[in-house]
């Protein structure tokens, strides 16, 4: 019977520690959350900006919401498509300096859509091992090949690809790799893809609103150091997340317009899927904009990780992070699951992430900061951490 077969995993998920449970946030204070009844210091967030509470962002969300309504009431290609929404992926093309984009609901659906349309059975996927799964299992989806390369490893990669005969190759990785918080080789990749004729398409879910001079994510990151140039983009697609940075919710794909046209004709969880309400889009647009143009937060939030590095003293534990995701390395899964249920017990929400989130071996704690936290907040969480990392 199916249900006894399910019930039998469930139990070997809890025997095993790798059972995982949902918390229920009662209300927000900054950064602060309630649950439970306990205010918890709230280190497991990817609001890295703090913008999910900002204000003029709700306002912009509230003034919409009574312009359009609750819902788009349809998918874009019927008549789900709002002014919002087009003029989003206006300014976003801009911003990001492509020559247009495409606003999804979520990230997920985002990098089905796109290597769900351009790959087949004729093409070949190669992968970074430590790309978000959603990657992946559009390659899955798609039927094409794919071809997992070792993490950040440009030799692997192009041993893997300079044999390969296959006309259409596509290389998906990770802007900024989420349960490590290191970054990928933008420069790297796309000089392969020039020598064998590949497409590069980059997910900067967690890049998007901390890199780059003005904010706008790995790419920018790169070209401020005149790394890449206009005419290297145009072999690459670039996702990234609204609800983390941005602190709302949904997708953006940006590229060659005809790239972008063709996912509007192909993609399946595009067409067959109710657009995201109106009032999202236009909060969204306030959010791109406060990024741009308001420098303090990320001058703060690079100063809060600089912070929070140089006070662990079991160096070993970090990673080569110089993003918000400030990973602990505790290669014991019972004393991650510990320290972790310690730190809320002391007022700190940490989480900790297991397999097969991580390989097995690597678990470990995943700090998350924001610019809503305080210097005294990472002076006091680095503290315990480091006593309970000693015991």
């Amino acid at each position: 019977m199916l249900l006894d077969e399910i019930s039998e995993e469930l139990d070997q998920l809890k025997n095993a520690q790798l059972f995982r449970s949902r918390n229920n946030i009662d209300a927000v204070n900054n950064s602060k959350v309630l649950i439970d009844g306990n205010w918890l210091l709230n280190f497991s967030s990817n609001d890295y900006l703090g913008i999910s509470q900002n204000k003029v962002v709700k306002s912009s969300i509230i003034n919409s919401l009574r312009k359009y309504g609750n819902g788009s009431g349809a998918s874009h290609l019927i008549s789900g498509h709002f002014t919002p929404h087009n003029n989003l992926e206006i300014e976003a093309a801009k911003m990001i300096k492509m020559e247009k984009s495409l606003f999804f609901s979520t990230g997920y659906m985002a990098n089905l859509a796109v290597i769900g349309s351009l790959g087949n059975r004729n093409s070949v996927i190669f992968s970074d091992k430590l790309n978000h799964a959603s990657l992946n299992e559009a390659a899955i989806l798609c039927r094409g090949k794919l071809v997992r390369y070792h993490h950040l490893d440009l030799n692997h990669l192009e041993t893997q690809i300079k044999n390969n005969l296959t006309k259409r190759k596509i290389i998906v990785t990770d802007g900024v790799f989420s349960m490590d918080g290191d970054i990928a080789d933008i420069p790297g990749l796309v000089y392969l893809c020039k020598k064998y004729d590949a497409t590069l398409y980059v997910d900067d879910a967690h890049g998007y609103g901390v890199l780059g001079s003005n904010g706008q994510g790995i790419l920018e990151y790169y070209e401020d150091q005149e790394l890449i140039t206009k005419e290297s983009k145009d072999s690459i697609i670039y996702m990234f997340t609204l609800g983390k940075s941005i602190g709302v919710s949904g997708a953006l794909i940006c590229g060659k317009k005809e790239v972008i046209e063709y996912c509007i004709q192909k993609s399946k969880s595009y067409i067959y899927t109710t657009a995201s309400a109106p009032y999202i889009a236009s909060g969204v647009i306030s959010s791109m904009n406060l990024i741009r143009k308001d420098t303090k937060r990320r001058e703060k939030l690079k100063s809060l990780i600089e912070l929070f590095r140089s006070k662990i003293i079991n160096k070993s534990a970090l990673t080569p992070s110089m993003t918000p995701i400030q990973p602990i390395i505790i290669n014991n899964l019972k004393k991650a699951i510990s320290v972790s249920s310690q730190l809320r017990a002391l007022g700190f929400l940490v989480p900790v992430i297991r397999p097969p989130t991580v390989p097995a071996g690597t678990s470990r704690l995943r700090i998350s900061i924001s610019a809503l936290h305080s210097k005294k907040d990472i002076i006091i969480l680095t503290s315990v951490i480091n006593r309970l990392l000693s015991e």
